[in-house]
């Protein structure tokens, strides 16, 4: 162009000038076509010597379509910046070495530093090495090409304390078969408020939910003594009247439970209490259970089950409400007159339980939700069945935190069979315990195998083990407590999981080895292990005939209380009671109507139960102050010295005065006193939830 003319004949007088054989590449300028437009080149220049004579050359390329790519690529990285920097979310590409190759705005603002510093640095050197080591796990499993999803806490200088949804995907290689990772997106968007407004509604629904529950509990109390005649006869027409408000109260009841049952689960605070136990007896006392139910939709209740126990380790109460949910949803869609089939079967690894209904079957459209909450196949549901369709939610939570499954399928022949399967337990394993039940000899010591790689914790087990009247041995590997075993009879061992390998045999391996060997066969095993809680809940953990598992760091009276059911035959996590009672028709009554949940021991006299009291650990104490030689009283001073005092629960025909309790959790006058109101007070100073509380619809 006419404007560069002055500009170009410059550049001819700065060649002319250079030494011979020099050369200049990619100059950018305007060129000028025939037609007087304008577009973008590159030229290159140099010099040659023909026949003595130097000339210039200049090589031109056409970079149109170049600049317009620049161009494009320009304005799209703008928009891209534009788009990115508006959205509140923390956005940034890193490459496969950790280093930041981009970031939006709202990322620079909270990591501190401006743009330029973060880019081309590490994610460890701009995060720092305490951040980068917390989260380094995830970022090599992004690299190894897995999406990732996590929360984490970040302090900002800005901002403070936030809480953040973090999300990392993989980036590969378009031109790569393999599709090698080459960097990673990061995505983190805040959720500070609303896991704050999280906390709020599930503080609300618990606190309403329970402030409910204790007039709840009033209404059906005075409903079910008034239906139980304690006012006199009732009117026929009244009594119609109380039923209706008594079923009606037990609605709403059933309905704060499931509300507060999604509230653990969904804060993971939903805890089981694991025991081994055979499935037949639960089914019938379910099926029991609800053939009241079943009697009011004219609908008849079957079990088919095996004759040999199928053995499972799961929270009897919690599965029990499982199974109430399945047994009401079947009743309610079954036609009049129908059946309700609910069949047990035993596979090898695996318990099965169906309930085989002959209702209208499960929508298509409604199958892909029907385990979500508040799922009902349509809004009519509510008002002809009833329910709040949180039941299924649950009982999906339930069994599958016992290790097992839970589904359904179209019955043949029409009608719909839910089912859930656990782990089964070996017989042998599951024997265990009452195979060796036996109480502990007072004149003797039992003596325990203690399997432990380190020294120290080996030592300190001994320690505590002897302190509670145990004699222990050590054993440091696998194969030197195999040879112990066969040298010496114990009464129970103690193994650590994490025990060092020894000739390619880990502790596994060790347990498994005890097992097959028939003089150990049926040694009580108690775990004490790190990783204690993590193993309990492994399904193929459930075939060892572990007795108990004790995580570290060890808790002193947990363990010996652990050792001693283990060798006397009682289930782990069992509570433990001195009932302190010279009539033996008490003791039984008292055994009697505890027996689901506790394990008891008596004394007969103060010096018994103090023997008792200094050997054993207890969890509560139920105190009769009518004793031979002594009162109950005088046992105080013994309890209040042990290292964990157990609650003192009186239950004596002497009434105590009022302001007279001396630290007592509670005083019972046996006259005055009904079995009903006697386990309740023993479960609540046990803080064990009755199981009429626990169940949901």
């Amino acid at each position: 162009p006419e404007r560069y003319r002055g500009q170009f004949d410059m550049l001819l007088d700065d060649l002319r000038g250079r030494e011979s054989g020099f050369c200049e590449a990619g100059r950018e300028v305007l060129a000028m076509r025939k037609d007087g437009s304008e577009f973008p080149v590159t030229v290159s220049f140099g010099d040659v010597v023909v026949a003595g004579k130097r000339l210039f050359s200049a090589i031109v390329h056409d970079i149109t379509e170049r600049v317009r790519s620049e161009e494009a690529l320009q304005a799209s990285e703008y928009q891209l910046r534009q788009i990115t920097d508006s959205v509140p979310a923390l956005i940034a590409y890193m490459d496969r070495d950790g280093r930041y190759i981009f970031h939006n705005k709202a990322y620079g603002e909270v990591i501190g530093p401006r743009a330029g510093v973060i880019i081309g640095r590490t994610l460890q050197e701009v995060l720092g090495e305490g951040m980068y080591q917390e989260i380094r796990p995830n970022v090599e499993r992004v690299l190894a090409g897995e999406p990732v999803s996590y929360e984490l806490t970040q302090r900002s200088a800005v901002l403070g304390v936030r809480d953040y949804a973090v999300s990392y995907v993989p980036r590969r290689d378009a031109d790569d078969k393999q599709g090698q990772v080459t960097g990673f997106f990061v995505m983190a968007t805040d959720i500070t408020d609303m896991k704050r407004i999280d906390r709020m509604k599930s503080e609300f629904v618990s606190t309403v939910s329970h402030e409910l529950r204790t007039p709840l509990t009033s209404i059906r109390g005075s409903l079910g003594l008034i239906a139980g005649g304690v006012a006199g006869p009732l009117p026929l027409a009244a009594q119609g009247l109380v039923d209706i408000a008594k079923n009606n109260c037990e609605r709403l009841i059933r309905l704060i439970n499931d509300i507060l049952d999604i509230e653990k689960i969904e804060s993971g605070q939903m805890r089981l209490a694991l025991q081994t136990v055979s499935l037949q007896p639960l089914l019938k006392q379910a099926m029991t259970a609800n053939e009241g139910f079943a009697g009011q939709h004219a609908v008849t209740l079957r079990l088919q089950a095996p004759d040999e126990a199928v053995l499972v380790s799961v929270d009897t109460d919690r599965l029990t409400q499982v199974l109430t949910n399945l047994l009401s949803n079947a009743v309610k869609f079954s036609p009049k007159s129908e059946v309700v089939e609910v069949t047990l079967s035993g596979r090898a690894e695996r318990a099965r339980v169906e309930v085989r209904d002959h209702g209208p079957g499960i929508p298509q459209e409604f199958r892909q939700r029907i385990f979500q909450k508040f799922s009902q196949a349509d809004s009519s549901d509510t008002r002809q069945k009833g329910g709040t369709g949180l039941g299924l939610s649950i009982s999906k939570a339930i069994v599958e935190g016992m290790g097992g499954c839970i589904g359904f399928e179209n019955a043949p022949g029409g009608g719909t069979i839910f089912f859930f399967e656990l782990p089964r337990i070996a017989e042998r394993a599951a024997a265990i315990p009452s195979i060796l039940a036996k109480p502990i000899d007072p004149g003797t010591r039992p003596r325990i195998l203690v399997s432990e790689d380190d020294r120290d914790v080996a030592r300190l087990i001994v320690l505590m083990l002897e302190k509670a009247g145990f004699d222990a041995d050590v054993a440091h590997s696998t194969d030197r407590a195999l040879a112990m075993l066969g040298e010496q009879a114990y009464a129970a061992m103690t193994v650590d999981l994490t025990l060092l390998p020894d000739q390619d045999r880990d502790s596994e391996a060790l347990i498994t080895a005890v097992r097959r060997d028939s003089r150990t066969a049926n040694l009580p095993i108690v775990v004490i292990s790190v990783s204690a809680e993590q193993g309990r809940q492994r399904p193929d953990h459930q075939g060892l005939g572990v007795a108990d598992w004790i995580e570290k760091p060890i808790n002193e009276q947990l363990m010996v209380r652990s050792i001693r059911g283990a060798i006397q035959g009682v289930p782990a996590g069992r509570p433990r009671i001195l009932h302190v009672e010279d009539d033996l028709d008490i003791q039984r009554i008292a055994a009697a109507i505890t027996q689901e949940f506790a394990t008891f021991e008596f004394a007969t006299t103060v010096q018994e139960a103090r023997a008792a009291l200094q050997a054993q650990h207890f969890d509560l104490v139920l105190l009769d102050l009518c004793l031979p030689e002594g009162s109950g009283w005088d046992l105080l001073p013994d309890i209040d010295a042990l290292p964990h005092r157990p609650p003192v629960v009186v239950f004596s025909a002497t009434d105590v005065a009022d302001g007279d309790d001396r630290g007592a959790a509670a005083i019972l006058v046996k006259a005055q006193t009904s079995n009903e109101q006697l386990l309740s007070t023993i479960q609540r100073v046990l803080k064990i939830t009755p199981a009429t509380d626990s169940k949901g619809a």
